[in-house]
Formats: C-alpha cells, sequence, structure tokens
C-alpha cells in the first residue's frame, strides 16, 4: 500500500531545541528519517527521547529548529494538521478506548479519511496482523498487551502515514510479544514509509534498523549505521553509564 501522504524526502530535524517548565531539554537535536527505511533513536530514560516525540506531534512547542515532513514545516501545526501530512505517532503507553473493540477502535482512526482509503487502510491493517479478525469485536481492554500494541499501530497504519514514529515498542511486553511486531514493521518500510523506532532497549531496535542515533542529556552523541552499534556495543554503553541507568543493550 503506497502512502496517501507519500513524501520523498522523510521527516527532518534540524537543531531543534526544546523547554519544558523553563528547563532546556532538547539542545539543538538534528536526524533524519527517510522514507522507506527504519531508523532508530535510542537512550536511557530522561534522555529527551519522549520529549522529542511530543515536539513533533505539536503537543508540546520548539524553542528554536526546524521539523518538517518533506517540504512542509511542522512546528507551530496542531496535532491534527501534522498527522495531516502523514506523520502517525504512536505514543508511549498504548492509549486506547478500552471500552471500545478493536473495530471500533481501528474506525476512529479513520475518521479523517474517505471511504476507499478507510477501506484500504484497514485492510492493510489486517494484512498485518490478521490475529485481529478474531478479536474484532473484543473491547480493548480485554486485550492482552501484545495485542494491544498491534492495535495502537494498526490505527497509525490505517491513516496510510508516510512517516510513522513509535515510542518505547517493547515496553512492559514478553520478548515473544516484540518479535511478533517486528515483521509488521519491516514491511510497513518494504511499503515506503520512514519508521522512527524510539527505545530504550537497544537489542529490539538495531535488530530492525539501518541508521541509529543515540541520545543522551538532550543531545544527539552517535549518529550512524545501526550495524556500527551492534558490532560496537561500547558507543551505547557509555551513554546508559553517563545517565546512571543500567544498560538495555
Amino acid at each position: 500500500m503506497v502512502p496517501s501522504n507519500a513524501s520523498p524526502d522523510g521527516l527532518v530535524i534540524a537543531d531543534l531545541a526544546v523547554s519544558r517548565a523553563g528547563r532546556s531539554i532538547l539542545h539543538g537535536v538534528s536526524l533524519e528519517v527517510p522514507a522507506g527505511a527504519i531508523t532508530t533513536l535510542l537512550g536511557p530514560n530522561g534522555a529527551g527521547k519522549s520529549t522529542l516525540m511530543l515536539t513533533i506531534a505539536g503537543l508540546l512547542p520548539a524553542t528554536r529548529g526546524r521539523v518538517a515532513q518533506g517540504d512542509r514545516d511542522l512546528l507551530g501545526l496542531r496535532p491534527e494538521q501534522i498527522r495531516s501530512t502523514g506523520v502517525a505517532v504512536v505514543a508511549e503507553g498504548r492509549r486506547l478506548l478500552g471500552d471500545l473493540s478493536v473495530h471500533d477502535n481501528l474506525r476512529v482512526a479513520t475518521y479523517a479519511l474517505a471511504g476507499d482509503d478507510a477501506g484500504a487502510g484497514l485492510d492493510r491493517a489486517l494484512q498485518l496482523f490478521p490475529e485481529l479478525e478474531k478479536r474484532w469485536d473484543t473491547p480493548a481492554r480485554l486485550l492482552s498487551g501484545g495485542e494491544q500494541q498491534m492495535v495502537v499501530i494498526a490505527q497509525a497504519i490505517v491513516s496510510r502515514p508516510s512517516t510513522l514514529l513509535i515510542d518505547e515498542l517493547s515496553l512492559g511486553l514478553a520478548p515473544v510479544a516484540v518479535q511478533r511486531l517486528l515483521p509488521a514493521l519491516e514491511a510497513v518500510a518494504a511499503d515506503g514509509v520512514g519508521v522512527l523506532l524510539v527505545e530504550q532497549f537497544a537489542h529490539v531496535a538495531l535488530s530492525l534498523a539501518e541508521r541509529a542515533y543515540v541520545m543522551h542529556a538532550g543531545r544527539i552523541d552517535f549518529r550512524g549505521e545501526a550495524s556500527e552499534l551492534r558490532e560496537r556495543p561500547e558507543l551505547l554503553e557509555s551513554a546508559y553509564r553517563l545517565s546512571g541507568t543500567a544498560s538495555a543493550v
């Protein structure tokens, strides 16, 4: 399925600075999420990863810098305007409407789409996660953690984004549930979607990603090929040691 908001240049963040409650959180962050590839942003708790995601999504203001989807500047846009440019964000915490069925949760995500696009988005979600069809009428609150993560990713996919950002894919999930999600993300990237995995647990993201960034204390400490971090884990471990957090490599 070709993204309905296809952007050949992907998502670009340049020299981004963000403050919260008078304290500087991000300090000149720059990274790129190219179309058709999986990129990962790694770092310990408190590194600023979630602040970056909230800023991209339009939920926090920036004090400096640029966020662009293709040739469209995103800073200053409302969250729904950002979604309309083709940027979909899967926030940490698997936020679903618990009393609604799987089907209704997915239909809610298609509210801005024309009928044909909505149907194509739902079809693609079921291609990626066919097990959801058996849970179609089940309230979301009764699903397992892995099934709930499938639904929130499917919600993003049905909007037919050109860039998909996922915050803490593996948080709170059993390894077998995480492994089930990975082929779906590879298939999404193969459709031409740029995917950014924001993760604390490096082994999950590095098994998929082509490019990697490491954030520490609101700054990018490493940028390069994911294979380099796989081969030289000390580059990542140093960021975790500096933060006082146990390494998640």
